[in-house]
């Protein structure tokens, strides 16, 4: 086995209330001893006895615990980024179960791979209800529930790396690289997704090569209460919130109308014309992604509002 060591990073908003203890039982079931990684867990403003929940693991795992007062995830992993030890960073989240062997097969992969500064582990649903509905296999399951399964290991694109089982060797991110404090998210608003996958992208931008380790696996929760049309519909609005921020040169540029490019303005209008005429139909793929576009381009407008400034699309 390789002697890197390893810091597994995450945040917790109110982590107790749902699946913060099936996480830190799962870490206390790693095959990784103890002195060869640690875990920075940051209470992010909870109001449900987080903190005293993750202080019961004090003598179970090599666990720092951190309180960020100011919500949102992104600040609170950059607290966290400030304090890690490991070569290599997992960052994780609160409601993960990870398989035993989770932090060595990711340790044996690094070591494996030296070229590669980023790596992403598999990511399987834990479904709360099975779902039985058809439109689940109609929708986008990475963007929509930061699920990864696949089972090949090998150079993956960087957007491929999801936020609950995403590796950067730690010289890469160094003592500036840090997380947008103005993605993520936020509790009680709409937020811009993609606060993973935009410091992956500049790493990419800077040379840092991509690997899939198919057998660093974790189960990433899901209620029941996300696996509905108009929860993963909505869902489409945060996703399409964040895209001027991960890509703002894709953006149009020309004639903006009320800050968005006139082209938006024009795509919008047809994905709502059609959602409006097949709103009233039988439910179907069409009228689905219809209505979920909807969505995803009432986001991607209030996004250009907020991330991408007239000058950049001239």
């Amino acid at each position: 086995m390789s002697d890197l060591s390893v810091s597994v990073l995450f945040s917790s908003y109110n982590g107790a209330s749902r699946r913060l203890r099936h996480t830190l039982d799962s870490l206390v079931r790693q095959e990784l001893p103890h002195d060869r990684w640690e875990l920075i867990a940051v209470d992010n403003n909870s109001n449900d006895g987080t903190f005293e929940l993750l202080e019961t693991y004090s003598d179970k795992l090599p666990i720092t615990i951190l309180q960020q007062r100011k919500p949102g995830k992104s600040g609170a992993l950059n607290m966290a980024l400030d304090r890690v030890k490991g070569d290599l960073i997992v960052f994780t989240d609160d409601d993960v179960r990870a398989e035993p062997n989770w932090l060595k097969a990711i340790v044996d992969c690094a070591a494996a791979h030296p070229s590669y500064g980023v790596f992403g582990g598999r990511i399987v649903p834990e479904w709360e209800k099975e779902p039985k509905d058809r439109f689940i296999e109609w929708i986008p399951m990475g963007s929509t529930f930061a699920i990864v399964d696949d089972t090949q290991s090998g150079p993956c694109d960087p957007t491929k790396v999801w936020g609950p089982n995403t590796i950067v060797r730690r010289e890469l991110l160094g003592t500036s690289v840090r997380y947008r404090e103005d993605i993520g998210p936020l509790p009680g608003k709409i937020f811009a997704m993609g606060e993973d996958a935009e410091i992956i992208i500049r790493l990419a931008a800077n040379g840092a090569k991509s690997y899939r380790c198919a057998e660093a696996v974790v189960h990433h929760w899901i209620p029941a209460s996300s696996v509905t049309e108009d929860w993963v519909q909505k869902r489409g609005e945060r996703l399409g919130y964040g895209m001027p921020a991960l890509f703002p040169d894709e953006v149009p540029g020309g004639v903006r109308l009320s800050g968005v490019p006139l082209p938006t303005w024009i795509e919008s209008a047809q994905w709502a014309f059609r959602a409006a005429m097949l709103y009233l139909l039988p439910r179907s793929k069409k009228r689905f992604w219809a209505i979920w576009k909807y969505y995803y381009m009432r986001g991607y407008r209030a996004g250009i509002r907020r991330y991408v400034s007239q000058t950049m699309t001239q």
